[in-house]
């Protein structure tokens, strides 16, 4: 009998470890009540066709219904100019025939023939958006060929989504092009739908702190982060980081030192260019560490911090957090302090 008693002791005391550690996660919210009216348009499959009839008619059609998407579009993405120009139509035709775009489209037309999964993760995305900020308008959604010069572009008139920049990490164009490897291995389909609403964040949601200091970058990058992590909560942190799982498992097990090193060097409110290139750029390491640890530490470090602040601050909403533009007191409120 006190054997039993003591079993069902330890059995209690087990039961409420484990519920006091487990962690409330913020953002694995219900949004299957959530309703939004989500509009994809595939400008690529209207201009890149053969028939020189069918691409005069379709060209109309957008010009009709799509004109202020697709002059951001041939403007400052294609750099061919507006449809106002008299030669637009040439310019557009010239570089719909080029032989090496021509393969660029079919490859694209390959690779993202079937666009309903993308699609779906879209909408679910925007679920998330909807429930965090109900009076924001949905996008449309433009995807386009744009001869790799954008992977995602945002005006007025909605998103584009520059297809050619997502067509795999072994993609043989980007080869051509002299790509490094680690800007490749964030160049697949998996990838689209994370840096679209990272993209939105700085559009809608970016700070205005006066100071440009490197804790300011990595709070305003951590947000951006945590952002896109709200919007897309059942996407890995790795593809969400754009890391490997190798990349992000050195990040937690090195977080510390990284975070004492900052300290320690009194890197945190350093103004100078090299620093908050070194630190929050895309590179392939970040050179004062190690060759293992990947580019963007200082964003990772950013988005600890964001999370930690939203962990500790369960009253602080989202959008509360989007309206937030001193990094220094996100710092302050986070109880952040990385063994």
């Amino acid at each position: 009998m006190i054997k039993l008693k003591r079993m069902k002791k330890i059995w209690m005391i087990g039961l409420l470890v484990l519920l006091f550690s487990c962690k409330h996660d913020r953002l694995k919210i219900d949004v299957s009540k959530v309703d939004v009216n989500l509009n994809v348009y595939h400008t690529e499959k209207l201009i890149f066709v053969k028939d020189s009839s069918a691409f005069s008619k379709n060209l109309d059609y957008i010009l009709t219904n799509q004109k202020g998407f697709f002059d951001i579009y041939t403007k400052h993405v294609l750099q061919i100019g507006t449809s106002d120009d008299p030669n637009f139509r040439y310019y557009l035709e010239s570089f719909v025939k080029d032989t090496v775009i021509s393969r660029v489209a079919d490859s694209v037309n390959y690779v993202f023939n079937d666009f309903s999964k993308i699609e779906k993760q879209l909408i679910k995305g925007f679920k998330h958006y909807k429930y965090y900020f109900p009076n924001n308008q949905i996008p449309p959604i433009y995807t386009c060929v744009t001869g790799f010069n954008q992977s995602i572009f945002v005006s007025e008139y909605g998103v584009g989504i520059g297809l050619d920049k997502y067509l795999g990490s072994n993609c043989i164009f980007y080869n051509y092009l002299g790509i490094p490897h680690y800007k490749c291995a964030n160049m697949h389909p998996g990838k689209m739908v994370p840096d679209l609403f990272y993209s939105l964040y700085f559009t809608d949601f970016s700070g205005n702190d006066s100071i440009n200091d490197l804790l300011s970058n990595m709070i305003d990058q951590g947000k951006a982060i945590y952002f896109t992590k709200a919007m897309c909560p059942e996407i890995p942190d790795s593809v969400i980081m754009g890391y490997s799982a190798k990349q992000l498992k050195w990040c937690h097990k090195n977080e510390g030192r990284m975070w004492e090193y900052l300290i320690e060097k009194k890197l945190l409110y350093s103004t100078e260019r090299l620093t908050l290139q070194k630190f929050i750029g895309d590179a392939p390491f970040t050179n004062v560490f190690s060759e293992e640890s990947p580019g963007k530490t200082g964003v990772w470090l950013g988005w600890r911090i964001v999370a930690s602040f939203m962990n500790k601050n369960e009253n602080i909403t989202l959008q509360e957090l989007m309206n937030m533009n001193n990094a220094q007191v996100i710092l302050n409120r986070s109880g952040y302090f990385p063994e």
